[in-house]
């Protein structure tokens, strides 16, 4: 963690972690699928935070927050440096991340979870196919999302401010994340969930407790559905609640991959059950062969 540079982006943090921990505790006897599994859930955040705080004040990271710790309590202890048993993390931020962590666990074959499978159906080893996931996840276009939608929402001072603006996007024809959705046309049942938590979170008395940031996010569903007729996603009320939990924007994917190790080694362990390797089929569409021309002929041409 302290070889890496601070400039590095904390998906390619995720990435290494997987990759590395492929050689220290390679995958055999003792390291099953499962075993790696937890682990890693385990290791992913501790490991973020131990580069986050090394690079940013020199603090390494010591020891453990607690035995009985859940993985995002873990979490908000070594991000927030309250490791000490009279230290205090307040339940509602907890419950939101671990809530949010649930939700991001698992969803089909989406992007990540199929270059995870196409890789273990090569009878690569597991950290190979985690370190698929998380590269394939590191595309804008799969993660990244609830972080683009917090950049999206930071510099909107009020609800008006933010109805004036986003009617600007759509003069612009820009894309707005969060929305949408591949398989739920119809609207993603976790957002309703997660936004309840965000809610939550902004009418407590936690530091990043902020009312307006939950009033425009609101506002702005509310804009999406009626005049563009699209449902906002897991990923749009993720950002506000966690943003309001005072976790750093760049951490948001990385959150995701904690998560989300948990349904790609699931999907790992199902393929390597009955596998077949994936090699999906091409259908040619460019132009047409050519007539063969004997090099004795082209001279003539």
């Amino acid at each position: 963690m302290e070889k890496i540079p601070a400039s590095a982006h904390p998906m390619d943090v995720m990435r290494c972690v997987s990759s590395f921990m492929g050689t220290l505790e390679p995958e055999g006897d003792k390291a099953t699928a499962q075993s790696i599994s937890i682990r890693l859930i385990a290791i992913f955040g501790p490991c973020l935070l131990y580069w986050y705080h090394y690079h940013k004040s020199g603090l390494k990271l010591k020891g453990y927050t607690g035995p009985n710790d859940s993985v995002a309590l873990n979490f908000l202890k070594l991000m927030t440096l309250k490791t000490k048993k009279s230290d205090v993390i307040d339940p509602i931020i907890v419950k939101a991340f671990d809530v949010s962590l649930i939700l991001y666990a698992e969803h089909d074959f989406n992007a990540s979870t199929f270059s995870a499978r196409t890789t273990a159906s090569t009878r690569s080893d597991f950290y190979s196919a985690i370190t698929s996931a998380i590269g394939t996840l590191r595309g804008n276009l799969h993660g990244g999302a609830n972080e683009a939608a917090m950049y999206l929402l930071m510099p909107f001072k009020s609800v008006e401010h933010a109805d004036a603006e986003i009617k600007k996007i759509w003069a612009a024809k820009q894309l707005i994340m969060g929305f949408g959705h591949r398989v739920y046309k119809n609207g993603d049942p976790r957002n309703a969930i997660i936004k309840e938590y965000s809610k939550k979170i902004s009418e407590s008395k936690v530091p990043g407790a902020n009312p307006t940031l939950f009033a425009i996010s609101d506002h702005i569903e509310s804009m999406m559905l009626k005049e563009k007729k699209m449902h906002a996603n897991l990923d749009f009320f993720s950002a506000s609640a966690y943003y309001q939990c005072g976790i750093p924007i760049d951490f948001f994917t990385p959150i995701f991959v904690i998560s989300r190790t948990s349904g790609w080694s699931a999907h790992i362990i199902e393929q390597r059950a009955n596998n077949k390797l994936i090699r999906p089929a091409s259908n040619y569409i460019g132009p047409k062969p050519m007539p063969f021309i004997p090099i004795s002929d082209r001279a003539k041409m």
